[in-house]
Order: C-alpha cells, then sequence, then structure tokens
C-alpha cells in the first residue's frame, strides 16, 4: 500500500510540472527550468513526507491527482468551455476523494479573473462574468452537486456542514474574537512550513503565540496579492483557497492534533509554482542568477536530506512515535502507539510501564485516549477495578470515544463474571444499563441479542423473550444471530414464557 501512495506521489510530481509549463507559457517562458524546479521542490518538500508516508494520507493524495488535473486543464491563454467542463468534473471527483478539497471551489470559479487578466483588464467585473458564464455555471453546478450528494447520502442531515457551522459561529464557538486567533495563528504557522518546514513532527498541539503577528502579515500579503490579478497570484490564491480546511481543523476538532504538516500536501504545490513563477518574473533576474542558482541548490539538498532522513523514521513504528513524543510530550497517542510497537516486538512488560506511565493533564483534548490506554495497562496487570475507574472517569466526557469506552467497561465485567471472581446477579444491573446504551448509541441489534442472553443468566425469560422477539423482527436472516434468537423465541414461548 505504501507503494501506492507514491506512485500517486509520482503521479501528482507529473502533474506539478505540467501546470507550471502551461503557466510558463502564459509568461511566454520557453524554458523548463521553471516547471522543472516546481516539480522537483514539490517532490522534495519535507512537509509532504507525512502525506506520503501515512496511509490514511492516501485521500490527500487522490484529492491531489484530481485538483492538479483541474487545473492544468485550466491554465491556458485562453478560456475554453469544454475545458472548464472537465475540471468541474475533477473538482466533483476530489471531492469525493477527500471532502476537503471542496475548498479549491472559490479559486477555481475565480480563475478568469487572474489568468486572463491581461486580456480581460479593461472589461467590469460584470463582463468578465458574461463573457466566462459558462465557467462559473459548470464550477458552481460541481460544487452545489456536491453538496447534494452528501446531503442525500446522510439520513439525519448533513453533520459535517452543521458541525462547522456550529464550532465557527454557533453553541459550539470558542468565541469569535479566540476563532479569529486561532485562524492567524495557524495561517502564519503553516506559511512557516512552507518556507522552512523543520522540525518535522507528526504530533503538533502547541505552537507560539508569536504565529499570530506572522499570520496578520500573512494575511495582509495575501489580500494584495489578490488584487494585484497576476499568474503567480492566482497560485497563490490556490494555496490559501484549498489550505483554507486546515484553518477549520483546531475550531472544529475532528483530528488527532489541531494542526498537521499533511494538511499542507496540495497546498504546497500551488505555493511552490507560485514562487518559481514569481521569481522568474522578477525584473533583472538575470543579475541575480547566480544567487538564485545557488540558493535552489541550497534548498534542494537540504529538502532532500530531510525528506530523507524523515521517510527512514516512519519505516519504524516505535522510532517515529518516540520521536513525536520528544517533541510533543503531550500528545497522547504517541504513548498508545509506542505501547503498540513494543507489543509488536514481543516487549510487553515495556509497553504496560508506558501506559502506566500516562499523565492526563486536565482540559487537555483527546484525553480519553490515555484514560483507555492507562486502563488498558491496568487490567493486564489483574487490575480490574483500577482499569475500570479511569473508564467511567472517560465516560464522564467520553466525545467521540463513547462506543469504544463503554465496550471496553463491559468486557471487563464480562470477564470478571466468566473468571467467578463476582457473582452474574452482582453485576447484571450495570451490565443491562451497558448493553442498552451501546444499543441506543449504535442501533445494533446484537446488543439487543446480548441483552436476552444476559436476562437468560439470571433468569428473567420474559424480558429475554422480548430482547430475542426484537432481533427477529428488526434483523436480516443472514445475521448470524438471527437464528439463535428465532430458536430462543421459540423455546421460550413452548415454556410459557
Amino acid at each position: 500500500m505504501h507503494l501506492e501512495n507514491i506512485v500517486f506521489h509520482l503521479i501528482n510530481t507529473l502533474l506539478v510540472f505540467l501546470i507550471a509549463r502551461s503557466a510558463s507559457k502564459v509568461f511566454c517562458l520557453r524554458s523548463l527550468t521553471v516547471p522543472f524546479v516546481s516539480a522537483l521542490l514539490f517532490a522534495l518538500h519535507p512537509i509532504n513526507t507525512e502525506a506520503v508516508n501515512w496511509i490514511s494520507g492516501r485521500t490527500d493524495l487522490l484529492a491531489g491527482i484530481f485538483i492538479f488535473s483541474a487545473v492544468f486543464l485550466l491554465v491556458r491563454k485562453t478560456a475554453n468551455s469544454l475545458a472548464s467542463l472537465c475540471a468541474a468534473v475533477c473538482l466533483f471527483l476530489a471531492c469525493l476523494a477527500k471532502e476537503t478539497a471542496v475548498f479549491f471551489l472559490p479559486a477555481a470559479i475565480l480563475l478568469p479573473f487572474y489568468l486572463y487578466s491581461g486580456r480581460d483588464s479593461d472589461l467590469k467585473f460584470s463582463q468578465v462574468i458574461l463573457k466566462h458564464i459558462q465557467h462559473f455555471i459548470y464550477f458552481i453546478s460541481s460544487g452545489v452537486g456536491y453538496f447534494a450528494l452528501r446531503n442525500l447520502a446522510y439520513n439525519q442531515g448533513d453533520q459535517g456542514v452543521q458541525r462547522v457551522f456550529s464550532h465557527v459561529a454557533g453553541e459550539a464557538s470558542a468565541g469569535s474574537l479566540t476563532s479569529l486567533w486561532m485562524v492567524l495563528k495557524a495561517s502564519g504557522f503553516y506559511l512557516k512550513k512552507l518556507l522552512i518546514p523543520f522540525p518535522l513532527n507528526f504530533g503538533i498541539i502547541h505552537v507560539s503565540d508569536l504565529y499570530i503577528v506572522v499570520g496578520v502579515m500573512t494575511w495582509f500579503l495575501f489580500v494584495w496579492i489578490l488584487f494585484k490579478r497576476t499568474v503567480p497570484g492566482y497560485f497563490f490564491l490556490c494555496s490559501a483557497s484549498i489550505g483554507g480546511s486546515a484553518f477549520l481543523i483546531p475550531l472544529l476538532k475532528l483530528a488527532w492534533t489541531p494542526l498537521a504538516e499533511r494538511y499542507m500536501y496540495m497546498p504546497s504545490a500551488f505555493f511552490l509554482i507560485g514562487v518559481t513563477l514569481a521569481v522568474s518574473d522578477m525584473k533583472n533576474r538575470e543579475r541575480f542568477q547566480p544567487v538564485l542558482v545557488g540558493l535552489t541548490g541550497i534548498v534542494l539538498i537540504t529538502a532532500t536530506f530531510g525528506t530523507a532522513s524523515r521517510n527512514l523514521l516512519w519505516q519504524n513504528n516505535l522510532a517515529l512515535f518516540q520521536d513525536t513524543l520528544n517533541k510533543s510530550p503531550e500528545f497522547l497517542p504517541a504513548r498508545n502507539e509506542i505501547a503498540n510497537a513494543l507489543n509488536a516486538q514481543g516487549r510487553n512488560q515495556e509497553a504496560i510501564n508506558v501506559l502506566k506511565s500516562i499523565e492526563i493533564p486536565q482540559n487537555i483534548s483527546n484525553s480519553q485516549i490515555g484514560l483507555i490506554s492507562k486502563s488498558g495497562a491496568l487490567a493486564q496487570e489483574g487490575n480490574i477495578g483500577g482499569a475500570r475507574s479511569l473508564l467511567y472517569k472517560a465516560l464522564e466526557s467520553p466525545g467521540k470515544y463513547e462506543k469504544q469506552i463503554v465496550e471496553r467497561l463491559l468486557a471487563l465485567y464480562d470477564y470478571e463474571v466468566m473468571n467467578h471472581k463476582v457473582e452474574v446477579n452482582h453485576t447484571f444491573a450495570e451490565r443491562e444499563r451497558l448493553l442498552i446504551r451501546l444499543f441506543k448509541i449504535t442501533g445494533d441489534f446484537f446488543y439487543q441479542y446480548r441483552l436476552g442472553q444476559l436476562y437468560l443468566q439470571v433468569g428473567d425469560r420474559v424480558k429475554a423473550r422480548n430482547s430475542f422477539q426484537q432481533v427477529v423482527a428488526c434483523t436480516s436472516e443472514k445475521v448470524y444471530f438471527y437464528q439463535p434468537s428465532e430458536k430462543l423465541v421459540k423455546k421460550l414461548i413452548m415454556q410459557g414464557n
């Protein structure tokens, strides 16, 4: 699977080369230097190692193929309605690969104001819209079609869009001022990462407030570029547009970390194309050519070394997460992954010690992971009471881990009953409550089947029959617990229950 990620990255590198070559033609540059340097910098940029090495980063690579294909179709000296249509389809496919690709939509819609600005510079805003009306229709339709498909795919509405509104401007928002600071800080941090990617870190959970200042300057620079309406400026717009989703992650609290290098995979391509085009368009560039060549060489050598060393680190889970823990000591999932890596090497006691050493600071995000992991270590040592206590603490604010926590609690009670450490009646009430909670969370009738078994264990045949009847009435004959439920219903009815 890792080989497939490398192939996808190579395809994207080729597309970056083709995009930069097409953009160079707009500048009437016949040399392949600009596209070659753009593609090489993208291929070797250390910030992209996370997306390429991590299997979960494949969505960025797949979405990148479609987004870059769309831009390649669009970048030309004159407008082409067929190219716009094909590019809009590519954008739609990119959104299916990764939903954050929809953030490229504003840049796609605004393209006629930038790429054809030399020809349309004398046209008014409304005249540009009328001249390129098909382009606007295609891309607006692509965006509307994607959101309509999302809405149809979810039975209870589009929870993703609802979450964006609730966490950005709704009841779950951190407040307008706090949200603004978070966006500015993320903007400054990601600009620095694109220019100077080191140090590389898989678990970025805290960054300096000084990045707010960098973020403010970044946005002033972006607004200035926005109004300049140049070809390099368009690629900076593309980078900011597709990178906009990364600014929302700290607000939405969806991922392991509020900031991550993998989010810059697609933005880095457009940023690098914009930089190389801007440099090639510099006045008196020939005077500085030796300096530019020297700087390019230093950047490429540094990038190659950083990418190579990072790729080697990614081949060893234990080394990767030890490096992550050294750089982000409060990143709890790193300890869990270190323990998993130690277990895989047969170093079980070391793994248990790592999990037991977890200390959970107050108000830290994803604290449930630490509590779950530590409870697992205590359970392995036979401290069932301590393990259960940590799980109940996690259940006070379970977040997205509610099902996992409840299942682990139930497993601890089952273990005690099966090993005759406690009587069935002693744990009945709590096991019943946990199974009912799991059924409400998941809607999975397997938990009704288990409830029926629990009622049989304590001799409540009426409740057992009711549970098994619900299973028979509401599940398919293909599920493995259907036939046992059906037989038990018949048996209980025959017994007069």
